[in-house]
């Protein structure tokens, strides 16, 4: 027995057509979410610094400062500063006073006392 369809159905090419459309939507939908994985693999990035400040600190508050390179743990460079409230602030790494700090703590090499 063979089945044909009425003379005006031509809902088989619209379906057609519409599944067509929705594969192409679901490959742009993955391409999208790839690309937002970071390529560093798959492991959460774990950047201190939620936020930056640039804003300046004097340095005669400070009571630790980190500087952390950029690697697989944050791509960015951190620059912590534990002020001696032990608040955390957040340095921006091109704000120019940080840098004007971290030279001259570089230039001042601790003095040994003479024994």
């Amino acid at each position: 027995m063979e089945i044909r369809k009425p003379p005006g159905d031509h809902s088989f090419p619209k379906m057609l057509f519409m599944s067509h459309h929705l594969l192409l939507a679901l490959t742009l939908c993955s391409f999208t979410v790839l690309r937002a994985i970071p390529m560093e693999g798959f492991a959460p990035v774990s950047c201190r610094c939620i936020r930056s400040s640039s804003d300046f600190i004097p340095p005669r508050l400070f009571k630790r400062m980190e500087i952390l390179p950029a690697g697989a743990q944050c791509r960015y460079t951190e620059i912590i500063i534990t002020k001696k409230d032990n608040s955390i602030i957040c340095v921006t790494p091109e704000a120019k006073w940080i840098n004007e700090v971290i030279a001259k703590l570089q230039t001042n090499k601790p003095r040994r006392s003479a024994v």
